[in-house]
């Protein structure tokens, strides 16, 4: 099964940063068979650097209906990562639309692929790590159908398609507005560009997603002087937004008469498992939400407050995971369900709170301690990443400019862990700092808080 949609009319479809209109849906589906033509051959993997333009939809839509299976590989990758990944996957095609227009045929032989298999995209961001993630051609329909419901996309919105499309986030913010007829302006721009807003303003853009820093990017920015009167949603997912932050999104857009929208997923779920709509916002403003329709979330070894593994059973879930070529072969692993490796309890409504990672744990004097919960209450005060080094807890902590706030900062955030939690007082060390590292999908770079 491939990705297609109904593509044949003249609604406009897409515009990129080199457009100066829009490219039809009838359009685009031209542009997708004359790719299909020049990967004319037996099913095959297609390495796609994927840039967000026209020519890479095109090309992603084209191999597609060719048969094939599509990675989707950040462009941006070092020649020695790209290689890496190029030796372990042996694909039979290579498309770096800005090198050439024409696909490279590397003519391989290997075992076939999986006749459900679709798309591969990694999980790491700029790390080049050889773990992708299998998805199915139905695991990325059903995401973005139940996307397009639970946000009701119409055929009149306009989605800013800033976030790369080899990321999952990015990816089904293209599919889930196609499916309904939507538009999607791609740009490589990013909000600190000049020309980002004017272009957003100029094709009066009315969906917005981002991960917590673009949130915080607006927010000193000032959602107000940002002068996008079309926005009508916003959407946040890729990590945890600070419960202030997210207020004042929410704010933003009820002042708007708009949506804010909290969303919670992962690659592996295509991505997308909950919502947190803006008419239940006020109601829990931590959460992240209800399952996806047709999805559920589960607890599992729950401990006496009802903390405890979050699992999420959906079509929308992958395979399984690939480190190799032959992996490629292999069929469902998971059949629908997955366990996530969060943290989190439910309401007595459904509604999904996170509380941190399974893995993210350390112990200080013999106790063991949820390194994410520290680091959650920690941010109710300021912006904050908490990491282990040896016998100490590190607060590391975004500085306001002004040490006797800095310094009162951080008193109240102390008297509330050692208040909190048994771990001794001197256990609990904090770092200043300009800003908090972080990777390219916008998560808090912990390996480089550590290396500090």
């Amino acid at each position: 099964m491939t990705i297609l949609f109904n593509i044949d009319d003249d609604r406009p479809a897409l515009m990129d940063d080199n457009s100066t209109a829009w490219l039809s849906y009838g359009d685009l589906k031209a542009q997708g068979s004359i790719w299909r033509q020049l990967l004319t051959g037996p099913s095959g993997l297609v390495f796609l650097f994927a840039y967000n333009d026209i020519n890479t939809v095109a090309a992603f839509f084209g191999a597609q209906a060719a048969g094939h299976v599509v990675a989707l590989i950040d462009p941006a990758l070092s020649v020695e990562l790209k290689n890496e990944l190029l030796k372990i996957y042996d694909p039979e095609w290579i498309i770096d639309t800005l090198i050439s227009s024409s696909p490279k045929n590397m003519h391989c032989v290997h075992l076939p692929l999986h006749k459900d298999l679709s798309v591969l995209l990694s999980t790491s961001g700029s790390t080049g790590s050889p773990k992708l993630v299998r998805l199915t051609a139905q695991n990325l329909l059903a995401n973005a159908w139940a996307i397009g419901e639970v946000m009701a996309i119409s055929s009149h919105d306009v989605a800013c398609g800033h976030l790369p499309l080899h990321y999952s986030f990015g990816l089904s913010v293209l599919t889930s507005h196609l499916l309904r007829g939507a538009r999607i302006r791609l740009t490589k721009l990013s909000f600190t560009d000049r020309a980002f807003w004017p272009a957003m303003r100029d094709t009066q853009i009315s969906h917005l997603p981002g991960v917590p820093f673009h949130f915080q990017m607006m927010e000193k920015l000032g959602y107000s002087r940002l002068n996008i009167p079309s926005v009508k949603s916003l959407a946040q997912a890729g990590g945890f937004l600070t419960i202030a932050a997210r207020q004042k999104a929410y704010d933003f857009m009820e002042r708007a008469g708009g949506n804010f929208y909290v969303l919670y997923g992962q690659t592996e779920a295509s991505p997308r498992m909950t919502t947190l709509r803006h008419q239940a916002f006020e109601l829990a403003p931590g959460s992240v939400g209800i399952a996806l329709p047709g999805c559920q979330i589960t607890i599992s070894n729950a401990d006496e407050k009802g903390h405890g593994e979050v699992e999420f059973r959906g079509p929308n879930v992958m395979m399984g995971y690939a480190e190799c070529r032959a992996d490629l072969s292999r069929g469902d692993d998971l059949c629908g369900w997955l366990i996530t490796g969060d943290i989190g309890f439910l309401s007595d409504n459904g509604m999904l709170t996170l509380t941190g990672r399974s893995k993210r744990f350390g112990k200080i004097y013999g106790i063991r301690v949820n390194l994410d919960e520290v680091e959650t209450f920690a941010n109710l005060t300021c912006e904050v990443a908490v990491t282990q080094q040896e016998g100490a807890l590190i607060v590391h902590m975004v500085g306001s400019g002004n040490p006797a706030d800095d310094a009162e900062n951080w008193q109240q955030i102390l008297a509330g862990l050692t208040n909190r939690y048994t771990i001794p007082k001197f256990s609990y060390k904090v770092e200043f700092m300009p800003f908090l590292p972080r990777t390219e999908r916008g998560k808090i770079d912990y390996a480089a808080l550590r290396t500090n």
